[in-house]
């Protein structure tokens, strides 16, 4: 039958002092560190010794705990219906679609993480009937209680992004200044490409033409990998730029303020394929013999991507296609 602490055995520690309390703990589990079972075993330790009551108190502290977090995703919740509410029929333009479509997966996550750490904590709260150690038990309630906290903050988070959104939603000047930024960081990133364009361009010159050497086609094969997920990018922008006059005011007129973006994703658009045949160019047999089919089969994975276009599925599949250390 179980005892009073809901243990049995070499892990019955209510009613020890801590020291001791955790000397049987670390005995009953030589994996167990120390230092992390006195932390832990804090958390329910008056007058230096392992009370029920502070077991009990542990319980109703991440309660609360976790009653904040659900109360931020019901928030986020509320927040995210009432973004939906004032897209309107504007929700069909890709721009706005994707976007809700992001905190859709946010809350929707959030939701369900929520969700599971209650089932936790009401199965910890019966910690007395439970066959379980003391020690997990309260263990378990610091996960759950860290947890939580992590999970109110991200919902906070989520609720000021979908308040951005919502500004960039009713504000043409906020959406013109978020694709200007968009815009910039292209450019930027066309530098780093030209950078590494160069650095094989360089290399080449000081070999003789015969050479080359794995570190060079290495670095002319995760060149072309990025120089291709440029092209995606620029058509990434391009279809932003295009839902952005859509949702541009009447009143705007053609004095949107797009149209710099348009010369610039133009003089982008022809960097970017200048890039691609200076890496032709470089390209030697061996290279295109050992990483030709590989650039290939990359370029039908990103043919499955269309604008508004997941970055992050787009990031991991270079992060598995390039070679080597080219963070």
């Amino acid at each position: 039958m179980a005892q009073q602490d809901g243990t049995t055995g070499s892990e019955r520690i209510v009613g020890l002092s801590k020291p001791a309390a955790v000397e049987r703990v670390v005995d009953a589990d030589e994996s167990r560190d120390p230092d992390t079972v006195r932390a832990v075993l804090d958390h329910v330790t008056e007058d230096g010794i392992v009370t029920a009551d502070g077991v009990d108190s542990a319980v109703t502290d991440t309660s609360m705990i976790l009653s904040t977090a659900e109360t931020r995703v019901e928030l986020a919740s509320i927040d995210l219906d009432d973004a939906r509410e004032a897209a309107g029929d504007d929700a069909a333009v890709g721009a706005v679609r994707s976007r809700l479509d992001v905190f859709e997966a946010k809350v929707s996550n959030a939701t369900e993480r929520v969700e599971s750490l209650g089932e936790r904590v009401q199965g910890l709260s019966g910690w007395r009937d439970d066959p379980r150690s003391v020690y997990d038990t309260v263990l378990g309630l610091r996960e759950v209680a860290s947890e939580a906290q992590a999970l109110t903050t991200h919902a906070d988070n989520v609720q000021l992004d979908i308040e951005e959104f919502e500004r960039w939603l009713s504000t043409h000047d906020v959406r013109v200044r978020g694709l200007d930024g968009d815009v910039a960081a292209l450019e930027q990133s066309l530098d780093g490409l030209a950078d590494r364009v160069a650095f094989v361009a360089d290399a080449k010159d000081a070999d003789t033409p015969e050479a080359g050497g794995d570190d060079r086609a290495t670095e002319w094969y995760n060149a072309a990998l990025r120089a291709r997920v440029s092209d995606l990018l620029v058509e990434d922008v391009r279809a932003e730029l295009a839902d952005l006059r859509e949702l541009a005011p009447e009143s705007a007129g053609e004095d949107d303020g797009l149209g710099d973006a348009a010369v610039d994703l133009d003089e982008l658009d022809a960097r970017v394929e200048r890039l691609r045949g200076r890496l032709g160019d470089l390209a030697r047999p061996s290279w295109t013999d050992e990483y030709g089919a590989r650039i290939e089969s990359f370029e039908a994975t990103l043919a499955a991507f269309e604008p508004p276009v997941s970055w992050g599925a787009v990031q991991a599949e270079l992060d598995d296609a390039r070679v080597g250390d080219d963070g």
